[in-house]
């Protein structure tokens, strides 16, 4: 792949990136009643995991390089992020609790997302 066709894919991956971490913050600082609204029946868990997965998909597309330690750099930083979140709802008076479940699913929701990436040989 020619390096302006590589620096145009990660650009809108970062793009993405920058929007999905927007909606990990809003939707997580949401008072429940907003919250509730938005959802669909899916479970709350499975939700974490699928968005945790996505999330971290496009955080690894959109990196300059792909090493092991580059994806464990992004799932570290995701991660984090989810637990900083889950850490604000407890903190925060928006009557949400932090669930310690959710910070689980969205440890296997990144742990799927560097495995796949790492299967599909992602550069």
């Amino acid at each position: 792949m020619r390096p302006i066709q590589r620096l145009f894919k990660v650009r809108i991956a970062r793009g993405i990136t920058f929007i999905l971490i927007t909606i990990a913050i809003v939707g997580s600082l949401m008072p429940p009643q907003q919250i509730e609204q938005l959802t669909f029946s899916l479970s709350d868990k499975l939700i974490h995991g699928l968005y945790y997965a996505t999330l971290t998909f496009f955080w690894l597309l959109s990196t300059k390089t792909h090493t092991t330690q580059k994806h464990i750099q992004a799932g570290l930083s995701v991660f984090f992020l989810g637990l900083a979140l889950e850490i604000m709802q407890d903190v925060l008076p928006i009557q949400r609790e932090m669930d310690v479940l959710d910070v689980f699913a969205n440890a296997v929701g990144i742990s799927i997302a560097i495995g796949t990436a790492r299967f599909l040989d992602i550069r």
